[in-house]
């Protein structure tokens, strides 16, 4: 797996809070998951996606710190679950994809940026960072290198331990293109509502026209290893908010540069 780290980018939030991005390339790869691939679902159909434009992705999940950060101008707060301990660089979690909005709204009047949540085909081709295998990892993957359900196992995978709770942002190592934690420890919400794949080549899609759910992705600390695959999709209502649910933003790179 080559490594290709890009430009960087730091956007301050206020009180010594900033929130870190990584350029990540234009470029084509496949979508989905092939036929053969250990527990896929059928709405991994794979297609060929193209990624015209570059752009930066957050290095991390929004953190609790960063959030607060947010709610401290807007009076908008998120309720932590207490029996995870949660601290500051936590990603926070208990976001609808509402309120993922709002704080890419908030950051984008702050910084003069325009922050938006990445699409699910910017989100599986930062994951995936060059490969192709069910995770940038590789055939499988192990809680030394992620935060899930540590006794199931993926594959020809070993089991390990089960942490019971999320981890702090960056407690594993990145990918390729230097983006952490994009197997395992939250689920991110995506900008697209969910939908079927169609079978053939897009660029720069954007998901279902219509519908209340939004798309989720990457796994959780709580879930299966198969739920943590590059591929894998999930879900839910837009205002729901669950303890396991978090994001990280997006930033396209014209008009950056």
């Amino acid at each position: 797996m080559m490594t290709r780290l890009g430009k960087e980018l730091n956007l301050n939030l206020g009180d010594k809070v900033a929130l870190k991005l990584v350029q990540i390339p234009a470029g084509k790869f496949l979508m989905g998951s092939p036929e053969d691939e250990k527990d896929r679902f059928d709405n991994e159909t794979q297609h060929e996606v193209t990624i015209s434009k570059p752009f930066y992705m957050g290095v991390y999940e929004v953190t609790v710190d960063q959030y607060a950060q947010f709610g401290k101008d807007t009076g908008q707060r998120n309720k932590k679950p207490e029996e995870f301990d949660q601290t500051g660089d936590h990603p926070v979690v208990k976001v609808s994809w509402d309120d993922a909005q709002a704080f890419c709204q908030w950051l984008s009047k702050k910084t003069g940026k325009t922050i938006v949540l990445p699409t699910e085909a910017q989100w599986e081709y930062a994951c995936r960072a060059g490969t192709v295998t069910p995770f940038h990892t590789g055939e499988t993957i192990s809680p030394e290198q992620a935060n899930y359900y540590g006794d199931h196992v993926y594959g020809n995978g070993k089991r390990g331990i089960y942490r019971e709770k999320m981890t702090p942002v960056g407690s594993f190592q990145p990918n390729a293109w230097g983006l952490y934690d994009m197997h395992g420890n939250v689920w991110e919400w995506c900008q697209d509502r969910y939908g079927e794949y169609e079978k053939r080549a897009a660029t720069d899609p954007t998901g279902a026209d219509t519908g209340s759910l939004r798309v989720l992705r990457g796994g959780s600390w709580n879930g299966d290893p198969a739920d943590c695959r590059s591929a894998f999709r999930y879900w839910d209502y837009h205002g729901d908010r669950i303890d396991s649910d978090s994001f990280r933003v997006a930033v396209l790179a014209a008009g950056v540069d």
